[in-house]
């Protein structure tokens, strides 16, 4: 048996393959390993921003209701059993070498069949998720689009349901340029006849989604339009909110997660559960504000240490680093606030520190472990342009970023880290190696 490390190798090893949309491979791959996405109940999320936040929404409703649920999202922020989840509990590391080991001559199969190419990295993980969960049992399957959604692997399922989060710009070079066209992309989980639950869009992403919902005869419930909210208040605690949904009114929905965004992102996830009734699946309202209340989600606006208060999200485009810059301003009072950067330079990096740099007191500028990384000169350099130059220190890595903040700061400061999902995984690792627990609120 391959051991986790020699398994992990393995499956990174498959990035070389590099993102290829479509689903040949994997409804190929899937075949050979007998369908088991076919037999399974699926809630597929798509969109830009908010779909991690969601699926752990819709997750935990149902778990409150008392369901087994399946929870599959990407990337990962420390290790790589946190993309495959039931019922908050990650796959076990001796699972991921049996699966991938009972896999791999399937995948070679597929590779050495004319037409078809080497199955990517996403696909073979998709794969031993779907493998992984029917196998398990589950009652649900709250499955995250990785890419887009049209071409997406996860877009080889037949969902119960379809939501399709707020929709922005990211990923241009592989959705397109404008929202219509990233929308047509993401509104591409939409099936023929199927029910699809839009978060608040623009106008132009929602008009391209209500036309495919119509072309395709789905049933279409969108926030702003038929379903709408009103935020109650929003501080530390998390957000408190009404509802108007698709059978009930609710008063006073709390959730813990932080930030105004985090009520659009929970009125799609009841909003899902709800339209299950119309599969015949009746979900309480006990269940609702329950999972609501529990929801667990990491590395979104996530408190991790008080006096300094430290903060990481993992905000990575222009939208995200928005939302993130506003529910800091709204929810915190602090003395200065300290950012810690590092974003990926094939993100529309200039605008995200555009956006975020005015705001700071100091930018230490650094990167993550990735290739995709823009230096932190490149960062510095643009932060520059918004703050004093004397405001701004360059570091190496995390670790030296963290370290130089931590020891650069006084009690009523704010440190937040961010500009990617894979800095708050590095974060979140130098913490856990250098933090006493009791640090850690609960």
């Amino acid at each position: 048996m391959i051991t986790y490390t020699e398994a992990l190798d393995y499956i990174y090893d498959l990035t070389k393959y590099g993102i290829k949309l479509g689903l040949e491979n994997i409804k190929y791959l899937l075949f050979l390993l007998g369908d088991p996405h076919k037999k399974l109940k699926i809630i597929h999320v798509a969109g830009t921003n908010g779909k991690g936040s969601t699926c752990s929404l819709i997750s935990s409703i149902l778990q409150s209701d008392g369901y087994k649920v399946g929870l599959y999202t990407s990337p990962h922020l420390v290790d790589f059993t946190e993309r495959i989840k039931i019922n908050n509990k990650q796959i076990d590391r001796k699972k991921v070498s049996e699966l991938l080991e009972r896999i791999k001559p399937y995948i070679d199969k597929v590779t050495n069949t004319p037409s078809y190419g080497h199955p990517t990295f996403f696909e073979v993980i998709t794969s031993m998720a779907f493998l992984y969960f029917f196998e398990e049992q589950i009652d649900f399957l709250v499955l995250e689009a990785g890419l887009g959604g049209r071409l997406d692997a996860t877009n080889i399922c037949e969902p119960l349901i379809s939501v399709i989060t707020h929709i922005d710009y990211d990923h241009m070079d592989k959705l397109g340029n404008s929202l219509e066209e990233i929308a047509r992309e993401k509104g591409g989980i939409i099936k023929s006849g199927g029910i699809v639950i839009s978060s608040k869009q623009y106008e132009e992403a929602y008009n391209e989604i209500k036309k495919i919902a119509n072309e395709k005869n789905s049933l279409i419930y969108s926030t702003g339009k038929e379903i709408n909210y009103k935020i109650v208040k929003s501080d530390i605690k998390g957000v408190i909110f009404d509802l108007k949904g698709i059978y009930h009114n609710y008063k006073n929905l709390h959730t813990p997660l932080l930030g105004r965004h985090q009520a659009d992102n929970a009125a799609s996830a009841i909003t899902a559960v709800e339209a299950l009734k119309i599969r015949g699946i009746n979900i309480s309202e006990k269940a609702i504000r329950d999972g609501l209340e529990k929801v667990k989600w990491t590395g979104r606006l996530e408190i991790i240490q008080n006096n300094p208060t430290l903060v990481l999200d993992g905000a990575h485009n222009p939208s995200g680093v928005r939302v993130a810059r506003d529910a800091l301003k709204e929810i915190f009072f602090y003395e200065r606030l300290i950012l810690v950067l590092a974003i990926f330079a094939d993100k529309d990096y200039k605008k995200m520190i555009q956006i975020l740099a005015p705001n700071a007191d100091l930018i230490i500028a650094t990167k993550a472990k990735n290739p995709r990384a823009a230096s932190p000169q490149t960062i510095a350099k643009e932060a520059a342009q918004y703050i004093d130059e004397n405001k701004i220190i360059i570091t190496e890595n995390i670790p030296q970023a963290i370290s130089y903040a931590l020891s650069n700061s006084k009690e009523d400061d704010l440190i937040c880290i961010t500009g990617s999902l894979y800095t708050v995984g590095e974060a979140k690792g130098y913490f856990e190696i250098n933090s006493p627990i009791s640090q850690f609120p609960n």
